[in-house]
């Protein structure tokens, strides 16, 4: 429905700029166009309560098949050569001191008392199928943790103002079980072999084994032990 009076309300349709919009009180909540749906605009955003999200989805399944279900899916083809990106962008921003917390997308998996599951459980899932040809430049990784120092930002030793790639924390353990039996990480599917990723013929004098990995562009290896040197 269009309105327009001085104050919009429900739907308007602006023919000069082929847009379609959403009033509420005469606030632009929302509008379409042939180049994308909009909530807000920079220097015109829409503004929110802590607790009050703008966009909600709740949603539940009962599927009992090994057909994966997906609440929620965003595909995102790329048809140009020389392009750049593809990627779902989240941008969180503040020129304000903060408290504790501080990010731009958290995924949550959660299990109830009853929960379970017979294979992998993980809160967030990165993974990457490369071409079905040679590999002829580039580098291909599922993950990337890139830390993009401000001009005059000072990392610090201490720990106010430490900097690093990846932060781990095991909390709710109370009887200290993850303690007890965790692992640091899985990697699994690998074979072993004289100078392979996984290498078990390390002399026993230095390891019992190696991991491959690349410092600044060199391949070094991390040496491991079969036991915790008891």
């Amino acid at each position: 429905m269009a309105n327009t009076s001085a104050i919009k309300r429900g739907w308007h349709y602006d023919v000069a700029n082929t847009k379609l919009s959403v009033y509420v009180d005469g606030t632009e909540a929302c509008y379409y166009k042939t180049t994308g749906f909009n909530i807000g605009k920079s220097g015109s955003e829409v503004t929110y309560t802590e607790g009050t999200p703008l966009f909600n989805l709740y949603a539940t399944c009962a599927n009992t098949s090994s057909t994966n279900a997906q609440p929620f899916v965003v595909y995102s083809i790329m048809t140009g050569a020389g392009g750049y990106g593809g990627r779902s962008l989240f941008h969180s921003y503040t020129n304000a001191a903060l408290t504790t917390n501080f990010m731009a997308l958290k995924s949550y998996a959660e299990f109830g008392s009853s929960g379970a599951v017979t294979g992998l459980a993980a809160g967030f899932c990165a993974e990457m199928k490369t071409p079905n040809a040679s590999l002829g430049g580039g580098n291909f990784y599922p993950l990337e943790l890139e830390y993009v120092a401000g001009g005059t930002s000072t990392a610090s030793a201490a720990n106010a103002g430490r900097v690093g790639w990846m932060y781990m924390n095991n909390t709710g353990d109370a009887d200290g079980d993850f303690d007890d039996n965790g692992v640091l990480f899985d990697a699994e599917g690998l074979t072993a072999g004289s100078g392979h990723l996984y290498d078990t013929s390390a002399s026993a004098a230095t390891g019992d084994a190696t991991l491959k990995i690349k410092v600044n562009g060199t391949i070094k290896y991390i040496l491991l032990s079969d036991d915790n040197g008891a």
